[in-house]
């Protein structure tokens, strides 16, 4: 009979153990599915599988998830650990979560060789599929085609980063754009020539062609800026 008695205790305080644990790390899981969720949400990621689990057996009855450490880096691999604090009346607790991923998401890939200064368009790049690695590097959107160039050449069939791309050149060193100068509810409009390249909101150098004055303009487009004041 104490053998019974014995057994059914062990079975009760572990067994409410495992709910806790379990209920723990399904609650640890989704959060970390929604980081991920939340991360990708610009390139379609789908989730094969997520799995999410202590390190080590705890005893987490009646605890709950104060917060969970789970930043970039993380959401840039496939594998790893990560923390989570617990807490229970005034009683706290930092346990260790493995986690690994299976997943895959949209990729802006050069179908052919990009040239240096190149602008970046659908006609040289396609989306593809290419799975969540270990330390992977982020590929850009495809919200930058036809606003970015080519930084450095960039071969067939990669993954466009952002190391490889800059702002497209839209006015030229040497070409003549309308400028705009605010002064209070006035508008005074003059022509410059740039004195150097630049791109959609960047501040360049230019001369005044009736004063032959160095100044500041900030590009708004291919013919038009404002004073840089």
């Amino acid at each position: 009979m104490k053998k019974i008695i014995l057994l059914f205790l062990f079975v009760f305080t572990f067994g409410e153990d495992a709910t806790s644990l379990n209920s723990i790390t399904t609650e640890v899981k989704k959060l970390v599915e929604n980081k991920f969720l939340k991360y990708y949400k610009n390139y379609n990621i789908q989730i094969n599988y997520l799995e999410v689990s202590p390190v080590m057996d705890n005893n987490l009855d009646k605890y709950s998830i104060d917060k969970v450490i789970f930043d970039d880096r993380d959401l840039r691999k496939d594998s790893g650990n990560f923390e989570v604090y617990l807490y229970h009346n005034e009683k706290k607790k930092k346990v260790f979560f493995n986690f690994s991923i299976n997943a895959i998401i949209d990729s802006l890939t050069a179908t052919n060789s990009i040239k240096s200064g190149e602008v970046i368009n659908s006609n040289n790049t396609t989306i593809s599929q290419i799975p969540i690695t270990r330390n992977m590097i982020l590929p850009v959107s495809k919200d930058i085609l036809d606003k970015y160039s080519a930084k450095s050449f960039i071969s067939s069939g990669s993954s466009i980063i952002s190391s490889k791309i800059t702002p497209k050149i839209i006015v030229s060193k040497g070409d003549i754009v309308e400028v705009t100068y605010n002064i209070g509810n006035i508008n005074i409009l003059f022509n410059a020539k740039a004195l150097e390249d630049g791109s959609m909101g960047q501040s360049i150098k230019a001369q005044n062609t009736q004063s032959g004055k160095n100044i500041n303009i900030i590009i708004l487009g291919p013919k038009n800026a404002k004073i840089n004041q």
